[in-house]
């Protein structure tokens, strides 16, 4: 519980850091450079033995397909989905995972969360809804959008679900490893194919500062500290447990916001913070 609290709240940090980032770069630039760095710290701590990874002999189909849907099919339906929309009603999308996982973990893993953990991920979801919805949450709004918001809501799903099916086949780690490796090759192929030839679109974030930065919390907090969190989480917890924390995320995102960026902090934002603490508690009471 406390390393998949300790995650999502690592998330939250995350948009402080991106919206830095995005500052200088395009968003494939930032997702290649964030999984390179990742992956290359997770290399290096392989090769000098400080974690052991082994794969020799293993099938790792199921490690690809964890790879497809997080990072890769997240992270760009996510990224899209949020272009195509209002950010108010993107959030509010999103915070359909919890619920989202419960019924997957149901029909896929045979879990049976009970009447009150149900009401309680509602709880923390309507949570979440209550901080992000606004008076102009409609205005920009496209169908595409909204359907590509719903593939990031089943691909991240999807991840916590395929992790806990495999987690007694590998370790956190090499689960970890692989999800980077793969979108390491995708991202960095992506942002090629979207910057073409114009080199400046790589060469003006790779020699800024506040860029590094960026990235140093991206990649090795944030990616590799959080998703290593998350993936030992689910070796242990079931899924309806260990996605009611996903709204933690928004929850940091917002203070963080107040604290660090001075940004406006309302009354009913203080209700949605209280309704996702409270419907996390709920889930995990037991």
């Amino acid at each position: 519980m406390l390393m998949a609290f300790t995650g999502n709240a690592i998330f939250g940090f995350s948009f402080l850091f991106s919206k830095l980032a995005l500052n200088v770069a395009e968003p494939f630039v930032l997702l290649a450079a964030r999984f390179s760095v990742a992956f290359l710290l997770m290399t290096v701590l392989m090769v000098t033995g400080l974690v052991k990874c082994d794969l020799k002999g293993k099938d790792i189909k199921p490690l690809i397909i964890l790879g497809l849907w997080q990072p890769v099919v997240y992270f760009i339906c996510e990224s899209y989905g949020i272009k195509f929309t209002s950010s108010s009603f993107s959030g509010t999308i999103i915070a359909l995972v919890p619920i989202m996982g419960i019924l997957l973990g149901v029909f896929i893993l045979r879990e049976k969360p009970t009447l009150v953990q149900i009401l309680f991920s509602i709880l923390s979801v309507a949570g979440v809804i209550v901080m992000t919805v606004t008076d102009d949450m409609g205005s920009g709004f496209q169908w595409k959008g909204f359907v590509l918001l719903l593939g990031a809501v089943l691909a991240a799903a999807m991840f916590s679900i395929q992790s806990r099916s495999i987690a007694d086949q590998f370790t956190s780690f090499e689960r970890t490893y692989v999800m980077f490796g793969l979108g390491t090759v995708v991202f960095v192929v992506m942002a090629l194919l979207r910057t073409g030839l114009n080199m400046g679109l790589w060469m003006g974030p790779l020699t800024n500062g506040g860029f590094w930065i960026s990235i140093v919390y991206l990649s090795c907090v944030s990616s590799v500290g959080a998703f290593l969190l998350l993936n030992k989480a689910l070796d242990v917890l079931p899924v309806a447990r260990s996605l009611v924390f996903a709204n933690v995320t928004t929850v940091i995102s917002v203070l963080a916001g107040v604290f660090i960026l001075h940004e406006h902090f309302t009354p009913v934002q203080i209700v949605g913070i209280a309704m996702v603490l409270i419907g996390i508690y709920g889930v995990n009471r037991e």
